[in-house]
């Protein structure tokens, strides 16, 4: 019999079966939405394959830069899908689907509030809020880098050199919920490559120049200043004394009384001609000739050393250009920072790291205990100050100079130790071994050096070298593996030889020889990709010929014995063209940094074999 108090009841039982299952599917179906609904929710789609409903939105005022910014990601966007999204200003009604570039009035219905100073001149947010996408910065410039960096995290672009780009195509562009807010590490980032010649390439990389309306004058400025072929004839003393003698191709006396009103004057006259410029070099001349004048030698004692003489002399020029920021150098007889006088807020030091050891990160190595003590000090006494670091090997551009395990770790010890403007000296307008990766890698550690570098590095040669790209990868580590191996020295003023008992001995360079066959195998139908192997292949080539000129064996030796008489070998003769050949063919025009052309070079060694009577 049926009770109401009772679930005995066949149809109650039903009912409360329903009833479990449906609380049951309600906690299923509220437990998915709070597992998986956010990241449904939080996805933006771009482009369905069809189509888009987005449009891009920029303020109404907009600057150039914030107009290149929405132009570019146009651009882009209609490059990968297909599809052109229409640009309106921030003045027209709100649309369910926007792409906000720059400081739009839209930023408020997200709730950015971006303070003065959190981003400076470059950082950048990118965000997606609802089904919106917004990228912009605290000043243009952050907003443009913003969008250069969408489109290479977000969307796969990316810039590898200057004519070597790649740009994916999509069926569908779907975004994760993106929080991304960056700012870069140092403020000033110049890379001193051929790709600094590209505007694009300096852009999507977010480098700087000197080239541009911020530096007025740019280091070794003394002889510009206070030129010797103007003054030394009427006034000697306003040049260095050496070994009791005033000679016009060394330094200033920077005691003479009247040094100072003539460097200033001239300083001002050159500031006149550029008034927007913020940055004026005023620097010792490349050499070490330092005065040794009776009053330079006390001011010395006085002061701390040679260079607490030349920051009391820049203080007195900064002093007189207050609204200016005066550069100069702590370089060879001056990069010790001086103990007894401090720079003024508007000098910039330019520290310089010429003698450091490439084989080992500056920061653990004992070779370069000194200069680690140098910036530790000088920036104890100001935090105004550029690092110049010296990435290539100046004295053969164009030789193996296996380095880029120190990039890195180099770039984190001045970022850790508050050096905020860096200079990476390459190879300039001229071609170097590796020069497309070096430009690559380091731009991108200038922006963050705690990146990993190695995938940074991975990332350019599958992209660079492609099919090739294992043998390339093989080649660059098996020789710096050797060079540690060896626990050897890498300097930039060295030669090919330096490394014939490291990552240079003979029986390896026949090992390279092998990877590189099997690199320009891989991409033989290749035309262009076989030729990015080829270029790469020039610096094994160039050792190769300059370690034979050594004789150090008989693979590894210009010359032949022919009966009794020692000759010139036709294999390496033909070697060598085909290294100039190659080398004009790619438009390298300078094997190193005191210009020799490669056709110099072949002279060079053709004089050689002359005077061993081999020729």
């Amino acid at each position: 019999m049926y009770r109401g108090d009772s679930w005995g009841c066949p149809f109650c039982l039903i009912y409360l079966n329903y009833l479990i299952m449906r609380k049951l599917l309600i906690i299923n179906i509220l437990s998915f939405l709070f597992l998986y609904g956010p990241a449904l929710y939080a996805q933006v789609t771009l482009f369905d394959g069809k189509g888009s409903a987005y449009s891009i939105v920029i303020p109404s005022a907009s600057s150039p830069l914030e107009v290149k910014a929405a132009n570019l990601f146009q651009d882009y966007f209609n490059r990968i899908t297909g599809f052109q999204l229409p640009v309106m200003a921030d003045d027209q009604p709100v649309n369910e689907y926007e792409i906000v570039i720059g400081r739009s009035n839209r930023l408020a219905r997200y709730k950015i509030n971006i303070k003065q100073g959190e981003l400076g001149q470059d950082g950048f947010i990118i965000r997606t809020h609802r089904q919106d996408l917004i990228i912009t910065g605290e000043l243009p410039e952050g907003t443009l880098n913003g969008v250069y960096t969408f489109l290479e995290e977000y969307l796969g672009c990316r810039f590898y050199s200057p004519g070597v780009m790649h740009i994916p195509r999509m069926d569908h562009v779907i975004l994760p919920k993106i929080k991304d807010r960056q700012v870069p590490v140092f403020t000033l980032r110049e890379l001193y490559f051929p790709e600094r010649q590209d505007k694009e390439y300096l852009a999507w990389h977010k480098l700087h120049t000197r080239n541009s309306e911020q530096w007025g004058m740019w280091v070794h400025t003394f002889r510009r200043l206070v030129p010797a072929t103007e003054y030394f004839r009427s006034t000697p003393t306003y040049f260095a004394e050496i070994n009791g003698r005033r000679v016009p191709n060394g330094q200033l006396c920077l005691t003479h009384p009247e040094v100072f009103s003539v460097l200033t004057e001239n300083l001002r006259k050159n500031m006149d001609k550029k008034p927007r410029a913020q940055y004026w070099s005023v620097s010792q001349n490349d050499n070490f000739l330092a005065c040794q004048c009776t009053g330079c030698q006390e001011a010395a004692d006085r002061l701390g050393g040679q260079s607490g003489i030349m920051i009391d002399f820049i203080n007195r020029v900064a002093a007189e250009f207050p609204d200016k920021v005066i550069s100069t150098l702590a370089y060879q007889y001056t990069r010790r920072a001086p103990s007894k006088v401090k720079p003024l807020p508007n000098v910039n030091i330019m520290l310089c790291s010429i003698e450091c050891n490439r084989s080992q990160p500056i920061a653990f190595d004992p070779s370069s205990a000194s200069f680690v003590k140098d910036v530790k000090d000088w920036t104890h006494l100001t935090d105004n100050i550029l690092i110049w670091d010296y990435v290539v090997q100046f004295r053969n551009y164009i030789s193996p100079f296996p380095n880029m395990r120190v990039l890195q770790p180099n770039l984190e010890f001045f970022a850790k130790n508050n050096c905020r403007m860096m200079f990476q000296q390459g190879s300039g307008p001229v071609w170097s071994e590796f020069s497309e990766l070096r430009s690559y890698l380091i731009a991108k550690l200038l922006w963050d050096p705690y990146q990993d570098a190695d995938k940074i590095m991975d990332d350019f040669i599958v992209g660079y070298y492609r099919s090739a790209a294992p043998f390339i990868k093989q080649y660059i580590e098996f020789m710096h593996d050797e060079l540690e191996r060896s626990g050897d020295d890498l300097r930039i003023f060295g030669n090919p030889i330096d490394g014939i008992g490291s990552y240079l001995r003979p029986d390896l360079i026949w090992e390279y020889e092998k990877l590189f066959d099997l690199a320009e195998d891989a991409v033989a139908e290749e035309p262009e990709t076989l030729q990015r192997v080829q270029a790469a292949r020039l610096p094994l080539e160039f050792a190769i010929l300059d370690i034979s000129l050594q004789h150090v064996d008989a693979q590894l030796s210009w010359f032949e014995d022919s009966g009794g008489n020692m000759q010139a070998r036709k294999d390496m003769l033909n070697r060598l063209d085909a290294f100039v050949l190659r080398c004009n063919k790619l438009g390298i025009k300078m094997l190193n940094e005191m210009g020799t052309t490669p056709e110099e070079y072949r002279q060079q060694i053709h004089d050689y074999l002359a005077e061993k009577g081999s020729f």
